[in-house]
């Protein structure tokens, strides 16, 4: 059983480890350079995100074998909303993306907090991480959901912080995973 749990995260594939780091990292460096330009590039990206996804969800159904009507109304309800957004107030546009940015978090934590225990379960090492992310994952969502204006005004500090830090914990987990065969 292979139990190095942070080399299945790039399965051997360390080029492409080193530059997503790099990149996170440079990101999170330019966001402490331009904070608002960056705030305003991830709200529309933010909005042609949700569009897409909607676009894809209802296409998806259409192609589907198997119909989730969950699925179509999903993708419904994220084009509806995207176009809302597209023709919203600034303030508006802000607020939405920060309370889908908080559950966002709040829902990555849950799943990082599950993945590590099913990984811990299945004979997995090294899943102290993987919890103590989910953790703070969980505890940052709850912040930012009840505290939705802080977090536009903390926005580009904590999205420049977390870029850096997990662009280093990537680029860690890369040069410490063993290569394996694809």
């Amino acid at each position: 059983m292979n139990t190095d749990v942070l080399g299945n995260v790039t399965k051997g594939r360390k080029g492409l480890g080193i530059v997503v780091s790099i990149l996170m990292v440079l990101l999170g460096v330019g966001v402490f350079f331009a904070p608002q330009f960056f705030v305003s590039m991830m709200i529309w990206l933010f909005i042609i995100g949700i569009m897409i996804y909607g676009v894809f969800l209802i296409f998806d159904f259409a192609r589907s074998e198997v119909k989730n009507g969950w699925n179509l109304t999903a993708g419904i309800l994220a084009v509806i909303l995207g176009f809302l957004l597209l023709f919203s107030p600034t303030l508006a546009q802000a607020e939405t993306f920060a309370f889908m940015l908080a559950f966002m978090t709040l829902f990555t934590g849950i799943n990082q907090v599950t993945a590590s225990s099913v990984l811990k379960k299945q004979g997995g090492e090294n899943t102290g991480w993987l919890t103590a992310a989910g953790v703070i994952n969980i505890l940052l969502g709850f912040f930012f959901l009840f505290n939705p204006y802080v977090m536009l005004f903390t926005f580009y500090i904590v999205a420049g912080i977390y870029l850096i830090v997990s662009g280093i914990a990537l680029f860690a987990s890369t040069m410490s995973s063993k290569p394996t065969a694809v």
